[in-house]
């Protein structure tokens, strides 16, 4: 509220009317940069503030990058958790099994396996930024119940095979712990690799053929012989996310979609919780 004067006597106005209100709302599109937390600035913008930004200004041959990367960070580990052989079957129906991933403090979950039983088939790949520090990666399974707790019935502390820090890619079979006893609750199966923070991770994939140390057959999945499950979100879907966020790596964008198994929404709200 305030006063003017219009006359010899001060007249007290409320403010602008709702008509006038309407006049100042904005129509038409919006912009690129509506509602993003950080506002992309072009190269040449950045070239005709600072000069010395010129000689990083991309090119077609050298496209922009951009990234977040934690600090402390050795590099970017990739871990498929492809399938488990349990030792036996706890409950008086199938086991519904999941399996969970810790890598340093962060924690990745596979897709819960419905009467996956002893032999649960997840297929799941996960990548994470490996800590200065952090050699071992540490395993769980559980059975998901619907009226209680989830129960832990396998578990196993993994050291991080050396191979992969020299390029190689690391397929094998690690022994679980559980009731049964020390590495004697069944075996479960990951791909490991693993690649500087400045170089493209490769995705490694299931082959299809191999079998267990006994000499069992590996288990395919009945619903899709001869195929493996892929990620349960396309590359559109990590597209329109990095969009949102073009300051932060795809491979993080991909690794957040994952976790949150193809959640843009969940995983909006995780990327909005990095850059705070």
């Amino acid at each position: 509220i305030k006063q003017v004067s219009s006359s010899s006597e001060p007249v007290m106005s409320l403010g602008p009317t709702v008509a006038e209100r309407r006049r100042q709302v904005l129509v038409g599109p919006l912009p690129d940069d509506f509602l993003r937390l950080i506002k992309p600035s072009s190269s040449a913008d950045s070239a005709a503030v600072d000069p010395a930004a010129a000689a990083h200004v991309a090119t077609p041959s050298q496209p922009a990058v951009y990234s977040f990367v934690p600090p402390n960070t050795r590099g970017r580990i990739s871990v498929t958790i492809l399938e488990a052989n349990l030792a036996k079957n706890y409950g008086l129906v199938r086991m519904d099994p999941y399996c969970r991933l810790r890598v340093g403090h962060a924690s990745f979950e596979t897709p819960t396996k419905l009467s996956g039983g002893r032999t649960p088939f997840w297929n799941r790949i996960v990548h994470a930024y490996l800590p200065v520090g952090v050699d071992s990666i540490f395993v769980q399974i559980f059975d998901e119940k619907a009226f209680s707790a989830d129960e832990c019935i396998a578990h196993a502390h993994i050291l991080l095979p050396p191979g992969i820090f020299n390029g190689e890619t690391i397929d094998d079979f690690y022994p679980l712990t559980g009731a049964q006893g020390e590495g004697k609750e069944g075996l479960v199966h990951l791909i490991i690799s693993f690649a500087p923070v400045d170089t493209p991770i490769a995705h490694p994939a299931y082959q299809g053929g191999p079998t267990y140390p006994d000499g069992s057959p590996v288990h395919q999945p009945s619903d899709a012989p001869g195929a493996v499950p892929g990620p349960v979100f396309s590359d559109d879907d990590v597209k329109a996310v990095k969009e949102l966020f073009p300051d932060i790596d795809e491979e993080v964008v991909r690794a957040i979609l994952e976790e949150k198994r193809g959640d843009q929404d969940a995983t909006v709200s995780a990327l909005l919780e990095m850059t705070k």
